[in-house]
């Protein structure tokens, strides 16, 4: 088929990315496709296009004249969008113009993003329509795969929250203050580190059995769950508090040594806890019993040899009267 017997019109409804040149390379068609990337072409190639094959002229009708003559695949640079490779073939009509025909290959998705391009803009028969919808379905895809990652993240780390945390009251549970501890007591991999004192205290309520014999175990789970918001109201961010069963709580004091500090805090926690106790119990007061280590670097390196010196101290407690701390 000849250029004289096909209009511009007819031509830029089947090859939408079509560019017709004269012999000596004025622009005699422009697809619509290829004018909405580049406005201006029709005005000339000079400026707007450039060859994009390495080793050869900057010259686009030179490099299109020399993808006839070969014929070779045809590589041409958008000047206003230097990323943007067009990649086609041409052949010469009777005449003796030029007709091209390009298309975006793999820079389909960059071509969209500039002209703003739609499926309108391509022949229903074009490759570059699978491309886009290729492309579409893939950043679908991506954008499914990041939600459910992100969900999966998400309950990974509420689960491993749950795993450590004591349901009624909200403090750590006995696998969080393993964790917790075996952190505190790691020794240092490095010379410039070195492990930091802190303070473990063993708390245990006194008479709460009988709160759960007179008043029944829902009274019992209710007082529970107040002792739980009285010491995480008098430890600190950095701390931890933990109940490890039953009346029984730890908390882990992050570099507290001062043992004057340390008795004023168990005195508050000890008073806080005695208002708790339920009136309904006339001839006995609940109220807390603590023992108190406090570790040093050098000290013992594992978590249940500190928790047994803990429980150590808060039997001297016990049996000193209860409602007090000992510190050793």
């Amino acid at each position: 088929m000849t250029g004289p017997t096909m209009s511009a019109q007819a031509l830029g409804q089947l090859l939408p990315m079509h560019l017709w040149l004269s012999a000596c390379g004025k622009v005699l068609s422009v697809g619509p496709t290829l004018s909405k990337l580049i406005p201006d072409l029709a005005d000339g190639l000079a400026d707007r296009l450039v060859s994009g094959r390495a080793g050869q002229g900057p010259c686009p009708l030179q490099a299109i004249r020399t993808a006839v003559e070969h014929r070779r695949r045809l590589f041409l640079r958008v000047v206003q969008s230097r990323d943007l490779v067009l990649r086609g073939h041409g052949v010469q009509v009777d005449d003796g113009t030029l007709l091209v025909n390009l298309g975006f290959g793999i820079g389909l998705h960059r071509a969209i993003r500039a002209a703003g391009l739609t499926d309108d803009d391509f022949a229903p028969s074009e490759l570059a329509m699978e491309l886009l919808f290729l492309h579409e379905a893939n950043r679908g895809v991506l954008t499914e795969l990041s939600r459910f990652n992100t969900q999966l993240a998400q309950s990974r780390e509420l689960a491993l929250l749950q795993a450590q945390t004591d349901p009624l009251t909200g403090l750590q549970n006995r696998r969080g203050l393993e964790i917790a501890l075996s952190l505190s007591l790691r020794t240092a991999d490095f010379a410039d580190e070195v492990a930091h004192p802190f303070a473990i205290a063993h708390l245990d309520l006194d008479h709460f059995k009988q709160v759960n014999d007179q008043l029944g175990h829902q009274a019992g789970d209710d007082l529970l769950r107040s002792v739980g918001a009285v010491l995480r109201s008098h430890i600190r961010k950095a701390d931890t508090a933990a109940r490890i069963g039953g009346d029984e709580f730890v908390l882990i004091l992050r570099g507290m040594t001062s043992r004057a500090a340390l008795q004023q805090l168990a005195d508050r926690i000890i008073v806080a806890i005695r208002a708790l106790s339920p009136p309904e119990l006339t001839d006995l007061q609940v109220s807390a019993s603590l023992g108190i280590l406090v570790w040093h670097p050098g000290g013992p390196d594992q978590p249940e040899q500190v928790l047994a010196m803990a429980d150590k101290a808060l039997y001297l407690s016990k049996g000193a009267g209860r409602g007090r701390a000992t510190i050793i």
